[in-house]
């Protein structure tokens, strides 16, 4: 990815490393619209012998539903815990929406899976496999493996 550098898959973990929102990148159900989903927390569970990530998501949300269907996203960092990207992903959940387009967000295709990362707005990412999805209470959590991490 131009601009940014391949991270090991053993120390990306380092990445996500405080309570700021990140972007949670997915495919959508629709040929050609892909997701962008603020989540709050989301933590390293393990590292070796890669990285895995763990975060909570409601069921009722687009991010879920594609997470289930695809077997895979991508855990964004945006540049600047304020940028308004943030809030405004977060103002609209459905699955007819493009983000992209409606907040002008340029994606540039992930390397490993198949999702858009908004390459301006983030700082890393860590392309991830769904490993385990946990259904707890109102919640489901997601486990996902580090295939690919990248930083600038």
């Amino acid at each position: 990815m131009k601009g940014f550098k391949s991270e090991d898959l053993v120390k990306a973990y380092k990445l996500v490393g405080s309570n700021t929102a990140t972007l949670i990148a997915t495919k959508g159900n629709k040929e050609g619209l892909y997701d962008l989903t603020p989540i709050q927390w989301i933590m390293p569970m393990d590292y070796d012998p890669v990285t895995q990530i763990i975060f909570s998501c409601a069921p009722e949300h687009q991010c879920d539903a594609n997470i289930k269907r695809t077997k895979e996203f991508a855990v964004c960092i945006p540049s600047d815990a304020e940028n308004p990207i943030i809030e405004k992903c977060g103002s609209v959940s459905s699955a007819d929406i493009d983000k992209f387009a409606r907040f002008g967000i340029t994606g540039q295709k992930a390397e490993k899976i198949d999702v858009l990362i908004p390459v301006e707005d983030c700082s890393a990412w860590i392309e991830c496999t769904l490993e385990k999805v946990i259904h707890e209470s109102t919640v489901d959590l997601f486990i996902g493996k580090a295939t690919a991490a990248f930083k600038k």
